[in-house]
């Protein structure tokens, strides 16, 4: 095996060899096949997307590309060279760039200084000694070098400094007014698609030879898709290599030129994207058994895939063409649209309420993101709260949860206040979240990350019946209960989010974006998971989410945020038809 060299071979002279050549890579966890046998070539200016289910092999593919995961077996070729094994920083300096399927930034740093970071590669004054990064005995010697050039830079620190400062704005303005107004904002208090945005000129600044896009669009609506898409294929014309993973068929139509299908950890189909997306085999790992209605080409099974993750969000007014009758989206909607609610009420009659808002104001200095947001949540029902990429969702549930505190307003649980109760209070009062991104504890085992969720129990006997339950309702943790939490799929993360909320015997469950970056069947399954929680164990549930239609073909009650504020809410089967939520989210709604 050549996992264990740390420096690459000398190159070949070779100028028809591919930039990055994959033979017969493969890597298991626990004796589970991630990934058998892959083999690719992306040559310069190429564009290869990577697509498939939830747990296919993707990411890992990627992951083992990148030097987050040494393979078992097979060799990675940059250039000629062998770089088989070689770490992350490694692989980093050799020109391979990434963003990361959930999204990685430096929180409190601004959006200028995380975008700066990236340039680090490219810096040759400030570290001369960059050879002796790698080895730890000497590592002390490049570190204690830049921190003296940092403080007493010479003229060619100072040149180089200016070099950067240009290159960072030239990565702000290629987003234009999306970063710029907010170049010297915290990270965190930005909107999931500025996070990402960020993360992509962080990436492309050290100008590498491959940028490597995990999902870059994961979270974004229609608009901010396009935006990106956009941008993409400015890059791809200024000849910038790419290997990218992603679930929306219509962006990997629009940017790649050869496309990889990914399913049980083997690459199924390979090809141009049409005939890709084509190929039977690739309908089945995306879709289940499920069939184009009246014979329809895979034009309309792609329709789903676009509608599900990409275009849902900014849609929920409109008939959807291609919906596949069988989803459990449709035959949910069906039931709600059934059922009889005539007050209006975000409770049915009789029910109690289990917490509510009440005029609560929420800032971040001196921006508003909260302004006098009143809602319910009923006891075992399900309100979706939606809007927007920085409409005040996920401030709304960090509110809930006591991650902020509101400047105005009272927070109920129950008829108890809890306005100012610190958070571990909140979850041992019944309180659990499952957070965007899945925030898995990913050095962790997927049994260690289930018993982080019950620190609240203090039974033994207890924790372990709830071990046992949680693996029945989810047997691929079962599966997995030894393996490393960050090297499962997205899907099965999401699996692992929902389990160890539920070790905390909760009353409510605040779920943010919990389909975002899952492929349309497992969204049906996480769909079922949410929809069973309430049917079943009769807990309630407060689901934000930017995909309208699919977080209210599930839910009781919705409510609509716009710039902080509600701008509508009522009974779910109500918001589906409104044409104001349509408004809403492209930023026209004005009244309730």
């Amino acid at each position: 095996m050549t996992g264990s060299q740390h420096s690459p071979e000398p190159a070949r002279d070779n100028p028809d060899q591919p930039l990055l050549s994959v033979r017969d890579l493969s890597k298991s966890f626990q004796g589970l096949q991630a990934v058998a046998d892959v083999n690719m070539d992306l040559a310069s200016g190429q564009v290869i997307g990577i697509i498939g289910p939830n747990g296919s092999g993707k990411s890992t593919t990627i992951n083992l590309i990148c030097g987050f995961l040494k393979p078992d077996s097979g060799q990675i070729s940059l250039r000629g060279r062998t770089v088989t094994g070689l770490p992350a920083t490694d692989m980093a300096e050799q020109g391979v760039s990434r963003t990361f399927q959930n999204g990685r930034v430096f929180p409190a740093m601004s959006v200028e200084e995380n975008v700066a970071v990236g340039f680090h590669r490219r810096l040759e004054a400030r570290r001369p000694f960059r050879r002796l990064e790698r080895w730890p005995i000497l590592r002390w010697i490049p570190l204690l070098t830049q921190t003296w050039l940092t403080l007493v830079p010479g003229p060619a620190c100072g040149r180089e400094a200016v070099a950067e400062r240009k290159a960072v704005q030239s990565e702000i303005d290629r987003f234009s007014e999306r970063l710029e107004e907010h170049r010297t904002q915290a990270a965190y208090t930005l909107s999931y698609a500025n996070r990402r945005r960020t993360e992509i000129a962080r990436a492309h600044v050290s100008s590498p030879d491959i940028l490597v896009l995990d999902e870059p669009t994961a979270g974004m609506n229609q608009s901010e898709t396009a935006e990106v898409l956009q941008q993409l294929l400015e890059l791809k014309a200024q000849g910038q290599t790419m290997l990218l993973v992603e679930h929306k068929i219509d962006l990997i139509e629009a940017l790649c030129d050869q496309v990889i299908a990914m399913d049980g950890g083997r690459i199924i189909a390979s090809g141009l994207p049409r005939q890709v997306s084509a190929d039977p085999r690739v309908i089945t790992a995306y879709l289940g058994d499920r069939r184009p209605r009246n014979n329809a080409p895979m034009n309309g099974q792609a329709d789903v895939l676009a509608r599900q993750n990409a275009l849902a969000s900014v849609t929920a007014a409109e008939p959807i063409d291609g919906q596949d009758p069988d989803s459990t989206g449709t035959r949910l909607r069906a039931k709600a649209e059934a059922s009889d609610d005539d007050e209006g009420k975000p409770t049915a009659e009789g029910a109690r309420t289990l917490l509510s808002l009440d005029g609560v104001d929420v800032s971040y200095g001196p921006v508003k993101a909260l302004d006098h947001v009143s809602l319910r949540i009923p006891q075992g029902g399900i309100v979706s709260l939606l809007g927007g990429n920085a409409s005040g969702k996920s401030t709304t549930m960090k509110t809930i949860l006591g991650l902020l505190a509101p400047k105005e307003g009272t927070i109920r649980l129950d008829g108890q206040e809890i306005t100012h109760t610190p958070t571990k209070d909140r979850v041992r009062s019944g309180i659990a979240s499952v957070p965007e991104a899945r925030r898995v504890f990913a050095a962790m085992s997927v049994e260690e990350n289930l018993r982080m969720g019950a620190y609240t129990q203090r039974e033994r006997n207890q924790i372990e019946q709830d071990l046992d339950t949680i693996y029945e309702r989810f047997p691929r943790l079962a599966e997995r209960r030894g393996q490393q939490a960050g090297t499962l799929s997205g899907g099965e993360q999401q699996m692992l989010a929902f389990g160890r909320a539920l070790m905390s015997h909760p009353r409510l469950i605040c779920m943010d974006e919990p389909t975002m970056g899952l492929s349309p069947k497992l969204v049906d399954q996480v769909l079922e998971q949410i929809a069973s929680l309430r049917d079943q164990l009769g807990i309630s549930i407060l689901l934000v989410e930017q995909q309208a239609e699919l977080a209210l073909s599930i839910a009781d009650y919705g409510y609509v945020l716009q710039n902080g504020l509600i701008r509508l809410e009522g009974p779910a089967r109500q918001l589906l038809n409104d044409e104001r939520v349509r408004q809403a989210y492209l930023g026209k709604a004005t009244s309730r």
